[in-house]
Formats: C-alpha cells, structure tokens, sequence
C-alpha cells in the first residue's frame, strides 16, 4: 500500500511539473558585459518538438518574451535557447525551470565581438582657417549653399535685440539685413533656400530686383508644408511626418508628376512606444477624463494626448531618430532603432538593409545622434564627442561603418556644418574676449 502511495504522489507530482511547465513564460534580458546597457535586436531561438521554433527579438530595453506552452518537458533539445547578434556574438543558454514561478527571468551578459574596423583616427589637429572675425559681432548661426554664399546670424551684444543677417559671396559681403524680432537661428529648406526662424514669425531670404530681402512666410504654412519635406529630386519629392512629441513617424515620397503617394519605411522606438502609452495608466482621474473627450472628439486614442502632455517632459523620454540622405539617386534611411541602414532606390524599391552598430555603447565612443550629408559631394558623417573635442566620422554608405574619423582642433565648438569636403563650425576660446568667430576645417579623408 505504501508502494502504491508513493507512486501514486510521484505521477501526481510529474503531472503538476509539467502543467506548470506548460504554463510558464521566459523572459530574456540582454545586457553588455562591459557598459551593464541593455542590448536590443537580439535574436532568440527556442526549440521545440517535432523541429519547430519561437524566435523572439530583444527590445530598446534589452528583454524578449517567450511563451513555454506549448513546449515539451521531456523533450531535451526544448531545454535550450539559442542567441545571435551580429555585434556580440551568440551563444546557448540552458532554460532554469522552476515548479513555483509562472515566469522565468533570465538574465545574459553578451561581450563585444565585433570590433568596430576604422582604417584611420586621424588625431593630429589641422590648423582650421578663420572664415569670419570682427571685433564687434558674434556668429550666432551660419549656413552655406551650393552657390558659394555664406550666410551669418550675428549680434553685438544681445541676439534677442541686436541680431541681423550678413551674407557672403567670395569673402565680400553682399548684404546686411537688421532683424527686429527674438530670432531662433536660420532654417535651410529642401530646395537650399534659407529662413530666419523668430519667436513671433518665419521670414525667406529671396531676391528682389537683385538684392536680397527678408520676405514674411506664415509659420503655419512654413511647419506644414516645407519643413516636412527632407529632400527631393526631379520627380520626386520625400516626406517624413516627424514630431518631437511622438515616438513614431513615417516616410514617404510624392510623385510631382502624377501627385501619387508612397510610402517608404514605418519608424518606431519600440520601448518608447510602450512608455509613452502606459503614461495614461499613472495620471489622474481627471486627465484620464480629458484625454478621453479628446479621443471622442478626434479618433486619436487618449493614451496618445497624455503621452505627449505628460511623458514628453519627463526625463525618460527621447524623441526617435533616423534621418533620411538621398545620394547618387539612392535613398539612405538610418533605423537606428532597428539596429539597420536601408537602402531604395529612387522608385522607393526596397534594395537591401545593412546592420548598423556604430551608434551602440554611445557613453564611450560620444555617438551625438547628428549625422550630416555633405550636399556638394554627398558623403554622410556622424559627429561624435570626447573629452570636449568633436570628431567627423566619415559613414561608408556600403557597409554603414564608420572607415575614417578627424579630430577638430578646438574644444567645445559649436554649430557644425560639413561642406564641400570641410568643416566649419563657431568657437571662442574659453574665458577670452573674443568674439565668436567662424572657422574652417578640412577633411583629409579618402572618400574614394
């Protein structure tokens, strides 16, 4: 009798291991050995019977979910999990089940293993040459354009009282225009054309009667229609609906012949997607009240406005980024949240997507999330900081690494801009008298 019993607990027993088994869930956290970052694109395998698969993707935060259920408990092979990532490497991890835990947390420190392959550091600093010196204005802002005109944002003493415009053509200046408003620095448009953004009003430089003057634009009209635009070419014109507020946004293109759309690449931030909508959870009853009028009156979910009333100001919030380069009729599109460069063709045909990691342990290499098309050659670089000094990585559009970096000569400069193969940027040396100046700085790189 006592034999039976016991048996009859052991079967028991088994059978409430594997209904618990069954019903278990694992969740995966991919950190780095090094840095302790989370680790996203990670991708994960889970055996199962009769050779099928769960693969499962490690978000912004570095975790992945994956359902036990319909695993096997005797079958050996569903005791493993497999990883990959094409920056750290891969590995296999034995699953700990435990009878008492519906979930299983298990956490995997992943190593570098692919080192970044840069053919060159250039470290040596360049002397850069003073472009714009004055013993009475400062350089607030500056743009460039193809037709070798220069365009300064200076002031005297206050740039909220004093600022005005001088344009350079061929180190002579050409025009000066006195700005009466609170002005916020110069705009350069789709088409190159520059816009002084002011507090109250958005005005286009154009020529009348061969000179050039300040000509008002509703801000409206100039948010709406002009800013959205990131580059075109003779048919075509590329759209992003890009907003600060909101952790997604989409790409597309508008055939001017036809006036057809298309779109492109949907880009999100996964992990700030999902921070941003659980907002509404934490807010009280009577915002809760007002997002839902709001949702009522629009269609827009309500989680959506309290995600931008609320989560946008706080400190856990980063707005999305993957900006668009069109170059040599191929369209680039960095989805840095999705670890890849994608390539189009002009058509917007898909061509392939290259993995990307030169922006990943961003504490130690300085990765500032500001990369910039040289419009006269087309190259693309990605600015990085260290110890105050900026450097230009130059990003080859092939491979998506960055080949070639250059130091700046000066620390802590401001407003850079990359042009026909150089660099200029706004400096003043720390507690001098000195007026900002604007400087230029080759680029030694071989681009060939």
């Amino acid at each position: 009798m006592h034999l039976k019993v016991m048996r009859f607990i052991g079967i028991l027993s088994f059978f409430c291991f594997s209904q618990t088994l069954l019903s278990q869930t694992l969740v995966c956290t991919f950190i780095d050995l090094q840095t302790q970052d989370p680790i996203p694109n990670v991708k994960c395998e889970l055996l199962k019977s009769q050779g099928t698969s769960t693969t499962a993707i490690s978000k912004a935060n570095g975790t992945l979910t994956i359902s036990l259920k319909d695993v096997n408990p005797n079958d050996a092979t569903a005791t493993y999990i497999s990883y990959s990532h094409p920056y750290y490497g891969g590995g296999r991890r034995k699953i700990p089940y435990f009878e008492a835990n519906d979930t299983i947390q298990l956490l995997i420190q992943l190593k570098v293993e692919r080192v970044q392959e840069a053919r060159e550091v250039v470290v040596k600093s360049i002397k850069p040459d003073t472009i714009y010196a004055s013993k009475e204005y400062s350089v607030a802002d500056f743009e460039l354009d193809t037709n070798g005109e220069l365009f300064l944002l200076t002031y005297a003493k206050n740039i909220q009282k004093d600022a005005q415009i001088q344009v350079f053509k061929s180190d002579s200046l050409i025009t000066l225009l006195p700005i009466s408003e609170r002005v916020l620095g110069l705009k350069r448009d789709f088409r190159g054309h520059m816009h002084v953004l002011t507090e109250e009003s958005v005005f286009g430089l154009e020529k009348i009667d061969e000179e050039l003057s300040l000509v008002s634009i509703p801000k409206d009209y100039f948010f709406k229609y002009l800013m959205p635009i990131v580059d075109s070419s003779q048919a075509r014109l590329f759209y992003s609906s890009y907003n600060e507020r909101y952790p997604a946004f989409e790409y597309g293109s508008i055939d001017q012949l036809d006036s057809t759309y298309k779109t492109l690449l949907q880009i999100q931030d996964d992990l700030m997607m999902e921070l941003y909508r659980s907002e509404y959870k934490w807010v009280d009853v009577r915002t809760k009240l007002w997002a839902k009028n709001l949702e009522n009156q629009t269609g827009i979910d309500a989680e959506i406005y309290v995600g931008a009333a609320y989560f946008t100001q706080s400190l856990y919030y980063e707005p999305v980024y993957a900006p668009l380069f069109l170059a040599r009729d191929t369209i680039y599109i960095f989805d840095y949240p999705k670890d890849l460069l994608r390539v189009y063709k002009i058509d917007g045909t898909s061509v392939r997507s290259i993995p990307i990691f030169h922006h990943y342990q961003a504490k130690q290499s300085g990765f500032q999330k500001n990369l910039q098309q040289d419009r006269v050659t087309g190259q693309v670089y990605a600015l990085y900081q260290q110890q105050g000094y900026t450097y230009v990585g130059l990003v080859d559009l092939q491979t998506g690494r960055i080949t070639q970096k250059v130091k700046l000569a000066f620390r802590y400069v401001e407003k850079v801009r990359i042009h026909n193969n150089a660099v200029y940027f706004i400096y003043r040396p720390f507690e001098s008298v000195q007026k900002k100046f604007l400087y230029k700085q080759k680029l030694p790189l071989r681009t060939t």
